[in-house]
């Protein structure tokens, strides 16, 4: 099954609004000196928000 140009503008959309979203969730958890819970490799870890967000900028 094939993605149309409808679908693929649909996804772009979509997958914009999830970055977005997980940018904002980690700027509200740095500002409180908060971790956020990852899964790297199938391994459960707490990361610093701030050291994530570092992390998330390089990219």
């Amino acid at each position: 099954m094939g993605l149309n140009n409808d679908n693929i503008e649909l996804y772009r959309k979509i997958e914009t609004g999830f970055k977005l979203t997980v940018r904002k969730l980690y700027e509200q958890k740095a500002a409180n000196n908060e971790t956020v819970v990852i899964c790297v490799n199938g391994e459960i870890k707490h990361v610093s928000a701030k050291e994530l967000l570092l992390a998330y900028d390089k990219h």
